[in-house]
């Protein structure tokens, strides 16, 4: 039962999402960067190591942010989605324009000649996380596969969870299950949620 509500509400806020005019899009992503660069000022200061995710469909579209953190010096890794197990690997991208191919699911993905992630950096990054639905409590429901789940799994607890969704993307209380994982912030483009443990 639990599941088939998941699903409808997917469905529901992903027709929300979509329903947004570019223009909105654009300028609703443009708050979120501006918000997420707030905290690179205090709460993110010193980290090095982002790992992205590549805007797909009507998702927040944060590549002017990924530029701007490129100029900073950051290091950059985005994710490659293996179909067969679910899991997410990361690869280390260094210019926007040229380091991408079409891969899973039509989302672009670093291209395989590309450095992959070190599992001993994994307890020093913030990682940027897309989702369909958000709630006050920092819960996340995302398209239903388990990649981002899978992978905090495997990541020390001084790994830096940052959700990003627009306004509308939050609600008052999900129902969630033991195996997903809440994040450590959530930025919209009206609001920064902290974690309580923060």
């Amino acid at each position: 039962m639990e599941k088939s509500q998941n699903n409808s509400l997917r469905q529901e806020y992903k027709r929300l999402r979509d329903s947004l005019s570019p223009e909105e899009r654009f300028s609703k992503s443009q708050a979120i960067k501006d918000k997420f660069l707030a905290l690179l000022e205090s709460d993110f200061k010193g980290a090095n190591i982002f790992l992205c995710f590549y805007p797909f469909g009507s998702e927040v579209d944060l590549t002017a942010l990924y530029e701007h953190l490129l100029k900073l010096g950051k290091d950059l890794y985005f994710p490659v989605s293996n179909v067969s197990n679910h899991k997410l690997t990361f690869r280390q991208v260094k210019d926007m324009n040229v380091d991408f191919k079409a891969g899973a699911y039509g989302i672009m993905e670093p291209k395989d000649n590309l450095n992959d992630l070190s599992v001993d950096i994994l307890d020093k990054i913030v990682v940027i996380t897309p989702g369909l639905i958000f709630d006050k409590a920092l819960n996340r429901i995302g398209y239903g596969a388990g990649y981002y789940d899978r992978f905090f799994a495997s990541c020390s607890k001084t790994t830096i969870k940052v959700g990003v969704g627009f306004d509308f993307q939050v609600t008052d209380e999900l129902e969630v299950t033991s195996l997903d994982v809440p994040m450590d912030y959530i930025i919209t483009n009206n609001c920064i949620l902290k974690g309580a443990k923060l």
